[in-house]
């Protein structure tokens, strides 16, 4: 027979499994998420804010805070937002701002990422990281910024865009590199739709032929949203519509609708996942363009 004390202690043994068991079974949800791609808030200047993927209430933005696919995040007057990405890419989003994180998939071991933005409106600037050179020569996009109107997709280089009843898109200039940096513009519109390269030190504005980029553009201050509704719902295209548009026609081919007039300046050379920006001889800036 067993005596009192072993009944006891067989009796904590098994309690304690069952909660461990159960505990495993709770925990699991929340080990999932966190497995997820996230993105770290590194900077909060004035008022941001946060609304997590299906809630409808906003929260004051935390240092440190992680934003995963489906949140939004917005920068009310006076106010800004560093984000930095698992590839060390980073995105500041200026005042009078509104983001959403609509694709967040980032694989270390394979060296990829497909990351899709909705900037529903406001300006943003993203300093995108090179990514293996293996996924340039197969020439898709996997780091793309949408607006309501357009979208511009990119590879490495450093970007603004800027929505506010039309978008506008510029390529920020860095000297020293091999390749001279640019985006791919695409329009969302269904009908007439336009796809156009736009080198280092121009914008385009709705996809149009590229022009000098203004300098005073490339500021973090953005006065012209100001008293926009940064609250209301976004209508951010689908991500899956979007990358299958961005993927359908390379850079320098000419698709069904549009056409592009800046010619491409070649392929990167080899880099490394998660290096925003690589040293080479100096390039010289597009001279011939027209001024705004």
């Amino acid at each position: 027979m067993r005596g009192p004390r072993m009944t006891a202690t067989l009796g904590l043994v098994t309690a304690m499994i069952l909660v461990a068991l159960w505990q495993a079974v709770l925990v699991h949800p929340a080990a999932a998420q966190q497995a997820r791609a996230s993105v770290e808030l590194k900077r909060v200047v004035g008022r941001v804010e946060i609304l997590r993927a299906g809630q409808t209430q906003w929260l004051p933005a935390m240092l440190g805070a992680r934003l995963v696919e489906g949140d939004d995040i917005r920068a009310f007057s006076g106010a800004s937002a560093d984000l930095v990405f698992p590839d060390t890419s980073t995105v500041v989003l200026a005042e009078n701002s509104r983001l959403l994180m609509s694709k967040l998939e980032f694989d270390q071991q394979q060296q990829s990422r497909v990351v899709l933005l909705h900037l529903a409106v406001g300006k943003l600037r993203a300093a995108i990281a090179q990514t293996a050179i293996t996924l340039v020569r197969s020439r898709q996009s996997n780091f793309a910024i949408s607006t309501p109107t357009a979208v511009a997709a990119a590879r490495g280089t450093i970007v603004w865009v800027f929505h506010w009843k039309e978008t506008i898109m510029a390529v920020e200039p860095e000297p020293g590199l091999r390749i001279l940096p640019r985006i791919e513009c695409i329009t969302l519109a269904t009908t007439g739709r336009k796809r156009q390269l736009v080198q280092a030190g121009t914008a385009t504005t709705e996809c149009s032929p590229p022009v000098l980029t203004p300098p005073q553009f490339l500021t973090l201050i953005n006065p012209a949203t100001a008293g926009a509704n940064l609250g209301g719902i976004v209508g951010a295209p689908s991500a899956v519509n979007v990358l299958a548009l961005i993927n359908a026609s390379g850079p320098g081919t000419e698709p069904a609708g549009g056409t592009i007039s800046v010619p491409p300046v070649g392929l990167p050379g080899p880099s490394s996942f998660g290096v925003n920006t690589t040293v080479f001889a100096p390039q010289p800036q597009p001279a011939s363009l027209p001024a705004p």
